[in-house]
């Protein structure tokens, strides 16, 4: 995942000022440095994806608050669905896609989800089938048995993030 994704879907969920952002971003288990993030920033405000107003902060200095103009909206929401299609589903990158798909206002995002709810479901299919086939590698049983249990959970967890999707449209 990239800073600049990283950042649109931040600011989509909160508008803020770089630093806080990089911490929320880090606390997500997102890898994204400081220079990436001010980098990242300084592009985005460049190509008018976002505004930066100056404000005075607690101590007195001089901060920029950063927040999503209306093309940073639209293109956090198709970068927020290709995330969701090519993210590994048990990673940050998916979790912080979904939720700025929802903030951007994407609405193809529940077929992304589909589809790989249907990719999972295939996989799973297979595995099974070649999980009741006799012989095969025994050394092997468990790491697909352990695949199998892996594709459920993800396809009970995907069902539930479209089912949460159909509830908020």
């Amino acid at each position: 995942m990239d800073a600049r994704f990283a950042l649109l879907a931040a600011l989509a969920i909160a508008p803020g000022h770089p630093y806080a952002l990089l911490d929320h971003l880090q606390g997500l288990g997102i890898a994204v440095s400081r220079s990436a993030l001010y980098r990242a920033a300084d592009a985005l405000a460049a190509e008018g994806l976002a505004a930066a107003a100056v404000e005075e902060g607690e101590t007195g200095h001089l901060r920029r608050r950063l927040a999503l103009t209306p093309a940073g909206r639209e293109r956090l929401a198709a970068a927020a669905l290709e995330a969701l299609r090519r993210e590994p589903l048990d990673g940050p990158g998916f979790a912080l896609a979904l939720a700025a798909a929802e903030a951007a206002g994407a609405g193809e995002a529940g077929r992304a989800i589909r589809e790989r709810l249907a990719a999972a479901a295939r996989r799973l299919t297979a595995l099974e089938r070649e999980l009741r086939e006799p012989g095969g590698e025994p050394a092997f049983r468990p790491m697909r048995e352990r695949e199998a249990a892996r594709l459920q959970a993800d396809i009970a967890w995907l069902q539930a993030q479209l089912r949460r999707a159909g509830s908020a449209a």
